[in-house]
């Protein structure tokens, strides 16, 4: 059997095209967040303790610092758990910060952070 290469090319194109978004929209409709009490106390608390490193809405302040915003919510809740349990030992600040809170409070800041800029198809 002999393809052709420029078939192959093509298809090849085709394939990796057919997940791309060729509208020109380039503004996704984001995720409405209903600031509940938790939620509220959650992002101040957040203000407070993580902002300086990872922003005020989740998104990093330098490039070695990870954006939270959208991340999920157990993901989150399971590295900052480490953190204050001394399982991931790697950064003296995050340690020290994470074992200011309460689980609730874990909890909490990773939804809030869960929720912050989704894009309405991320989920």
């Amino acid at each position: 059997m002999n393809i052709k290469p420029w078939l192959t090319i093509s298809l090849f194109s085709a394939v990796l095209l057919a997940g791309c978004d060729l509208s020109g929209n380039k503004s996704p409709e984001f995720r409405p967040v209903e600031m509940t009490p938790r939620l509220e106390a959650a992002k101040n608390k957040a203000l407070v303790l993580c902002s300086g490193c990872h922003g005020p809405d989740g998104i990093g302040t330098a490039d070695m610092n990870p954006n939270l915003a959208c991340q999920k919510k157990v993901y989150m809740v399971k590295q900052l758990n480490d953190y204050r349990n001394g399982l991931r030992g790697n950064h003296i600040p995050m340690i020290n910060i994470a074992r200011m809170l309460t689980g609730e409070e874990v909890d909490a800041i990773s939804e809030w952070y869960s929720l912050q800029r989704c894009p309405i198809d991320t989920f």
